[in-house]
């Protein structure tokens, strides 16, 4: 008789569980025979004596769940960890179809799930900070779409738009309690006016790499967390377009959704975000689009 082994849909991988949402676990076992099956939670044997756990989202943050089967033959078990979160990805704000919101007159933002994110509609001139959108479109056609995402279409899902104003104050998102927390990550996309511009270039904008291609130019945005005493945390940096490389080949524009991690900023109040390139006329100010997608915050505490 062989021993048992247990196989685990995505095991290698982090459950994620909104609070209040469930979740159940169903281990598989090959050679399940005379079987005695173990739960722990955070090492702390549970009652549960079955084959599958169900598990509720309470507390924010990961929980480690250990699942355990001892036959006559032997034993085998894995390890399950479970975060609880709370997702911010703009559904419950409304929108027509194929619509965008930049501002408004004495509206100075908006919030989601504890998030507030500030816009300043700028009157006569460009607005800056956030606003939110739905429209989905990859057509690089003219005249190219200004607040689309560049990435596949999701029907009814509504991203952030991030903004870069002309002064020299990046964009800042802030939790509206006043408190730290920790953020898991986010995901980032280039607009489809961006993309477009940094692939084709126009008259007024040379296209990134310059004309052969060859340029070693960059366009990227770096996030730094904050805390309630406005402390910088850390920092991460993603590139939204990358021609450095020796390897021509290796040169990309962002194409699609691409998730950053941002634990490692630690705990934070809020995120800056600070949009830079290696494109810049003679008074030094930014050639690349100043406009890019925010979806999927995701706060572990």
């Amino acid at each position: 008789m062989r021993p048992p082994e247990i196989f685990l849909a995505n095991s290698q991988s982090t459950i994620e569980i909104q609070v209040g949402d469930t979740v159940l676990i169903e281990p598989k076992i090959t050679y399940d025979y005379n079987s005695r099956y173990e739960w722990r939670k955070n090492r702390e044997i549970l009652p549960n004596t079955g084959l599958s756990l169900e598990v509720i989202g309470e507390d924010l943050g990961r929980t480690e769940y250990f699942f355990k089967v001892t036959t006559p033959a032997g034993s085998d078990s894995v390890t399950i960890p479970i975060d609880v979160i709370v997702l911010a990805d703009f559904q419950e704000l409304e929108l027509a179809e194929n619509s965008a919101w930049t501002g408004a007159a004495d509206i100075n933002g908006f919030a989601s799930q504890g998030l507030w994110f500030p816009n300043a509609p700028g009157g006569d001139a460009p607005w800056w900070g956030f606003g939110y959108s739905n429209i989905f479109n990859r057509t690089t056609s003219q005249p190219v779409e200004s607040n689309g995402v560049y990435a596949e279409p999701v029907e009814g899902e509504v991203f952030a738009l991030v903004r870069q104003p002309a002064g020299t104050n990046p964009p800042a998102l802030k939790f509206s309690d006043e408190k730290n927390h920790t953020l898991k990550s986010l995901k980032i996309a280039n607009t489809t006016l961006g993309y477009y511009l940094m692939k084709f270039g126009t008259d007024d904008f040379g296209r990134i790499g310059g004309p052969s291609g060859t340029n070693p130019d960059w366009c990227r945005v770096t996030i730094t967390g904050l805390n309630t005493e406005g402390v910088v945390t850390g920092e991460t940096v993603f590139y939204l377009a990358d021609y450095r490389f020796d390897n021509n080949k290796r040169d990309y524009i962002v194409d699609k959704w691409e998730q950053i991690e941002l634990t490692q900023l630690g705990a934070v109040n809020g995120l800056q975000f600070n949009l830079t390139t290696s494109l810049k006329n003679d008074d030094q100010q930014m050639l690349s689009p100043k406009m890019f997608c925010v979806d999927n915050l995701i706060v572990l505490d």
